[in-house]
């Protein structure tokens, strides 16, 4: 039997290629004028696996919320092999779309299958609801069933568990886009981060890394500005921020000290077309020599999410989404990088996980703190250079050359040993402009200390000009440990990387 590939997003979903059923399936409404065909869909509280097969234990189409504690939709169809586009479209009894789940999968057979589950509350809105699955954009069947309220909700004091709408709603009041820019006004990146109080708004620290202004804009599109740095930590991945002006909505702190494995948590998926509820439930812990504490979370994050809240089941702020354990670098990446040994050498598919710093590992900053500018911290070595990448930089690889004069690498990888014969630096260029510049590479260490650099060396380019240069990283007079170049043209960082050494 095929392998299933398996994703966690809005709510947990399983495919798989080759379903057999013990029980009765329900009869699925046909996807008309789809190139997918519905074989059958089902709903139930409960399954189990069974030899990498998946059944449903009680088919049914009538919940309680407060009762079950998650309703799973599966469905089966038929279509062309190949990779697709799978959508999963949540609808309320009130016909909004609540949440919508996306994933990608290649289908080696015609016939396959998968399953979506989302949880229940006794927050969650009773009535009939609707699962609408597209496939490449096409409609590819729906699936009807009944929640009903919980006979057990009563009216007692206490914290409430809030419905996915809600969840939804109160992360999206809270968070902004952080957008940071250079010195020369050039918008380096975009990332997010929340209010946790009146102009206090609390990120991830690469949300604020190299910046010497930052741009915020709410989710009514209103702009403002700052430089000003309540508190930080660089090796922790977490920064506050002082912003001047009212603020709509804000987060409160989990009263949990700590968060579990297994612990339900949501956050904002920030993507092209806006902002869905992915599923970051919390699946590992970790802690690292100075980064501290970290939390692996079910699903990627992508980089614009990066510096929003991590939230529990009653809209509080567990923890912080980024978590990079090598300051100035991806999380996922870094987390690979160490992971990796000289035999291997390849970085790990980490898609499917992402990483958060919790938020206990967060001090009190008191409400008289003195502010700091961003310029100060850049003073006092805290910030890495932007990156800004120039069209005249193709790619920059890590890679071991090929024997003698050979000029194509005969092997890309992020982890040397001391042994290793040329390990370079692979730059392509490629001309879009007539210019001269003046390259230089520079190594450093993770505490943002200059180990050595090249001597400068010019590049002539030209329209449609393409050429390859290389420099070496002195690897043998190097002790183990992770490192960093920065390919820095003209006086600006233009290509970033990470790399390790070891024996």
């Amino acid at each position: 039997m095929p392998s299933c590939a398996v994703l966690l997003v809005s709510f947990l979903l399983v495919f798989s290629c080759d379903v057999v059923w013990a029980q009765a399936a329900a009869p699925a409404k046909p996807a008309s004028s789809s190139a997918y065909k519905v074989i059958r869909s089902i709903s139930g509280a409960n399954g189990h696996e069974d030899n990498g097969r998946y059944l449903v234990d009680d088919p049914r189409s009538v919940f309680v919320a407060g009762k079950d504690a998650k309703v799973t939709v599966y469905f089966e169809w038929e279509g062309p092999m190949g990779p697709h586009h799978f959508e999963g479209l949540w609808k309320s009894p009130e016909g909004k779309i609540v949440l919508i789940s996306d994933f990608r999968y290649e289908a080696k057979t015609p016939r396959y299958n998968g399953y979506w589950s989302m949880l229940l509350s006794e927050a969650t809105p009773s009535g009939e609801w609707n699962l609408e699955a597209r496939i490449d954009g096409e409609p590819a069947g729906s699936h009807s069933f009944v929640i009903s309220g919980s006979p057990s909700a009563s009216s007692a004091a206490g914290p409430r568990m809030l419905s996915t709408s809600e969840l939804y709603q109160k992360a999206l009041d809270a968070t902004v886009t952080i957008e940071k820019i250079a010195a020369d006004q050039t918008l380096v990146s975009k990332s997010s981060g929340f209010w946790i109080g009146e102009g206090r708004l609390l990120t991830a620290f690469s949300a604020i890394d190299g910046a010497t202004l930052l741009r915020i804009t709410l989710r009514d599109g209103s702009q403002r500005s700052t430089d000003q740095v309540l508190a930080w930590n660089r090796w922790q991945d977490w920064a506050l921020l002082k912003v001047d002006g009212s603020t709509r909505a804000w987060l409160n702190k989990s009263s949990k000290d700590a968060s579990g494995v297994g612990d339900r948590c949501v956050f904002l998926e920030f993507v092209p077309a806006g902002a869905k509820l992915a599923d970051g439930s919390i699946s590992g812990q970790n802690s690292f020599p100075k980064a501290g504490q970290r939390l692996l979370i079910a699903s990627g994050v992508t980089a614009l999410s990066f510096g929003g809240p991590l939230l529990d089941e009653y809209g509080n702020y567990v923890g912080i989404l980024g978590g990079s354990i090598i300051p100035g670098g991806d999380p996922i990446r870094g987390l690979s990088l160490l992971s990796e040994s000289a035999t291997t050498g390849r970085t790990a598919d980490w898609d499917s996980t992402g990483m958060a710093v919790p938020q206990a590992v967060l001090p009190e900053v008191p409400a008289n703190a003195a502010p700091l500018r961003l310029a100060e911290l850049a003073g006092r070595g805290e910030f890495l250079a932007p990156v800004i990448k120039p069209n005249a930089v193709q790619s920059a690889s890590l890679a071991i050359m090929g024997p003698g004069h050979a000029t194509i690498p005969r092997d890309y990888k992020r982890v040397f040993s001391k042994s290793d014969v040329k390990p370079v630096v692979y730059v392509t260029w490629q001309g879009v402009v007539k210019g001269k510049l003046t390259a230089v590479l520079k190594l450093f260490d993770t505490d943002n200390t200059l180990i050595t650099e090249s001597k400068p060396r010019d590049i002539s380019m030209a329209p449609g000009k393409y050429m390859t240069t290389t420099w070496e990283i002195p690897a043998p007079n190097m002790p183990p440990g992770i490192y960093r170049f920065d390919l820095v043209l003209n006086g600006k960082t233009a290509w970033r990387d990470f790399f390790k050494i070891v024996d």
